[in-house]
């Protein structure tokens, strides 16, 4: 079988410096499978039709708004009138702040979780709008849109805020969803949340558990199927890559890097850097001089 043709951040951003991107799909036209090298936010403003992937498929209608991860294969077909809009963003580039988002739970759960638990919950867990929070869901859809055409002086800065209002607004419309399989994600993602607001110190898997009310068990296949480690591997990651972005700015000694990104004791955050890194602390910010 053929591997699904891969669309490039260089096909679709007319801007490398600011990784976001709108598309308007008025109609949607039947699209093959394909991956890319971004993510990518889908709001469904009228119509149906169906989402595809390697092995199954979703009926989809307005209202409807789903994250796809770039390794995922998708694509649509038995379009009938549908019209949708498609943010491609680059999540690891975007150079905003996230702090206020990574509190409510609804981002990770929209983000991170859901998309892991699609198939498992046969799409049931998306999140599905109003037809007045779609409304309002459009308004900041028209002003990212105007922002990224025009490219005023600003509209870097004026875009990622927009799209941040987006993404956050649609978090707390997932927060505020009841159906039970999201409350599910929604415990999963506070956990997620918590570490993330939490990488300056230590969290142990019975304050995780006392936030998401899940035994151990269930806590650790959990995080394995959502983010494919442990959570302490997870919030490992996390710390170390908080040392990344310190040694690059090269304004700090190792040892202070160490205790920014959580670590009591230098030399353990030395091992477990060249562990994960697979070069030194120092190294690193060597060859990001």
């Amino acid at each position: 079988m053929m591997a699904a043709p891969r669309l490039t951040k260089a096909e679709f951003f007319g801007d490398l410096s600011l990784p976001i991107e709108l598309i308007r799909r008025n109609p949607q036209e039947p699209f093959p499978l394909h991956t890319h090298e971004f993510s990518e936010l889908v709001i469904v403003f009228a119509g149906r039709g169906t989402h595809v992937t390697e092995s199954e498929e979703w009926s989809i209608q307005a209202g409807d708004v789903f994250v796809i991860q770039g390794e995922r294969a998708h694509g649509y077909c038995t379009i009938e009138a549908l019209r949708l809009v498609n943010i491609l963003f680059d999540p690891t580039h975007l150079g905003v702040p996230e702090t206020d988002l990574l509190a409510i739970p609804g981002y990770h759960a929209l983000v991170t979780v859901e998309p892991r638990y699609r198939r498992e919950h046969r799409f049931g867990s998306r999140l599905r709008l109003s037809l007045e929070q779609l409304g309002q869901v459009a308004l900041l859809v028209d002003a990212l849109e105007r922002e990224t055409a025009a490219k005023e002086p600003g509209y870097q800065s004026m875009a990622a805020a927009y799209f941040m209002q987006i993404v956050g607004y649609l978090s707390r419309c997932f927060t505020a969803a009841g159906s039970p399989r999201r409350l599910s994600l929604l415990r999963l993602a506070a956990a997620i949340g918590h570490l993330e607001q939490n990488i300056d110190r230590r969290v142990g898997i019975a304050e995780l558990r006392a936030i998401t009310h899940m035994s151990e068990s269930s806590l650790l296949r959990a995080f394995k199927k959502t983010v494919g480690l442990s959570p302490i591997g997870y919030h490992l990651r996390l710390r170390l890559r908080r040392a990344c972005r310190l040694l690059e700015s090269r304004e700090l000694p190792i040892t202070e890097v160490a205790y920014r990104a959580g670590f009591c004791d230098s030399n353990y955050f030395s091992r477990a850097f060249r562990r994960v890194m697979g070069v030194s602390p120092r190294a690193y910010r060597d060859s990001h001089g």
